[in-house]
């Protein structure tokens, strides 16, 4: 679960994916680098985003004030203030549901309605649900329509690790598969290039229907825990072996880790990169979004 929310060639790390006419999965596949901001944006909006130079950036499809964003904003900031471009990617949680949403209600609570389970003690306002209840799905893929007609090029997906919360529900994994699978079907018959890439659950993959659906993965806290706190060689490993599964299968893995420490930083982009990942490296509260590097 994320922390906050209390020319297609090859290029280098600096560069950019250039021209927007370029088929978006291709575009994808030159990523190198990438960021993402989830509040903080205040009075500059998506000023910021605009005038970066990453290849791809992921932001919340609503301002710190729950308001959509704009088709002219989201325009802009896809395309550059230089004009430089990039995948510009929505954020939706599509396994858990947020209290500070527009589509939450007054008098809901756990139970009512049937799909929102039990509050997490971690998060307050974040909600765990019956991700394979339709009422949930109806909502969920409402706020997906939300981010096609602002002009988003496709979503970063939280959650998707949810099935790993319902030890009791047999089907859980497969009903996880068949919604996000939904999703891309959904998505896609609106906009054939829209991306679809969930964060976290990599062995996912695993699954013949899921490997047909998704188009990359995010990654959190593969080298360094929230924060400054290096991950276990084990942890490590096993994440770099379950990687392998995408890179094999043509699917770029984003890393997202928290750390502050420059030194640190410096070494997680270099064992990332030499690993052949997308890394990015911020601070927990995914307020600002730093120069590529």
């Amino acid at each position: 679960m994320l922390w906050p929310l209390l020319l297609a060639s090859c290029s280098a790390p600096g560069q950019t994916v250039s021209s927007q006419s370029t088929p978006r999965h291709q575009q994808l596949q030159a990523v190198k680098t990438w960021g993402i901001q989830l509040t903080g944006y205040g009075n500059t909006r998506l000023e910021a985003v605009a005038a970066s130079k990453f290849d791809l950036v992921v932001v919340d499809p609503t301002d710190d004030n729950a308001v959509l964003w704009t088709t002219a904003e989201v325009a802009r900031a896809a395309r550059g203030t230089s004009g430089q471009g990039k995948l510009l990617i929505a954020y939706l949680s599509m396994g858990a549901a947020e209290s500070y949403r527009p589509y939450w209600k007054p008098g809901w609570r756990v139970g009512n309605p049937a799909w929102l389970l039990a509050e997490d003690p971690d998060w307050p306002g974040n909600y765990d649900v019956a991700y394979w209840n339709t009422d949930w799905q109806r909502i969920a893929l409402a706020q997906l329509d939300r981010a096609i007609d602002a002009g988003f090029h496709g979503t970063y997906m939280d959650l998707i690790d949810a099935y790993q919360r319902n030890p009791e529900r047999p089907s859980a994994r497969a009903d996880m598969v068949t919604w996000v699978c939904r999703i891309a079907a959904h998505a896609r018959a609106r906009d054939p290039e829209f991306l679809i890439i969930p964060q976290n659950a990599a062995d996912l993959l695993t699954d013949p229907r899921y490997a047909a659906c998704v188009d990359a993965t995010g990654q959190e806290e593969t080298f360094v825990y929230a924060t400054d706190q290096p991950t276990e060689p084990e942890r490590e490993r096993t994440q770099l072996a379950d990687y392998q599964l995408w890179k094999k299968a043509g699917k770029p893995v984003l890393t997202l880790d928290y750390a502050n420490n420059p030194a640190l930083v410096t070494q997680v982009y270099q064992k990332a990169r030499q690993a052949g990942l997308v890394p990015y490296v911020t601070k927990v509260g995914l307020d600002t979004l730093p120069a590529p590097r």
